[in-house]
């Protein structure tokens, strides 16, 4: 696949996964939806930001690194993206139950730092 039909599908992804986003948030009522509501809400916002985090991530690494295999850019987009979006679901979740306090949210960062950091040294041996 080449880098410009990835940017086209990924930007077609993104683009309907927010409208997806949009209508659950303006067509449901969260206390009435009960699990199925804030199901969809959470799995479209996640595409959501997944897609357009990894989008634009793949646009600026390319842009900024054009000495670069593309494939190893478009692979480090779609890590970071996956690490940010769960980082960012799982604050909004703790918030929503009311457990999100500052230094929970450090750890949580500090957690995905982590994973990162594991991530780039072990592409860096092989």
């Amino acid at each position: 696949m080449s880098l410009r039909l990835y940017l086209i599908i990924m930007s077609l992804v993104s683009v309907c996964a927010w409208i997806a986003w949009f209508i659950v948030v303006h067509t449901t009522d969260p206390t009435k939806s009960g699990f199925l509501g804030f199901f969809l809400f959470f799995i479209t916002l996640g595409i959501s930001l997944l897609s357009s985090v990894t989008l634009f991530g793949t646009l600026m690494r390319v842009w900024l690194k054009k000495d670069q295999v593309v494939y190893r850019h478009v692979v480090r987009s779609l890590r970071q993206g996956l690490i940010l979006t769960a980082l960012f679901l799982i604050a909004l979740i703790l918030s929503g139950i009311g457990l999100l306090v500052w230094w929970v949210l450090m750890l949580l960062v500090l957690i995905a730092t982590v994973l990162e950091l594991i991530f780039i040294g072990s592409t860096e041996l092989s």
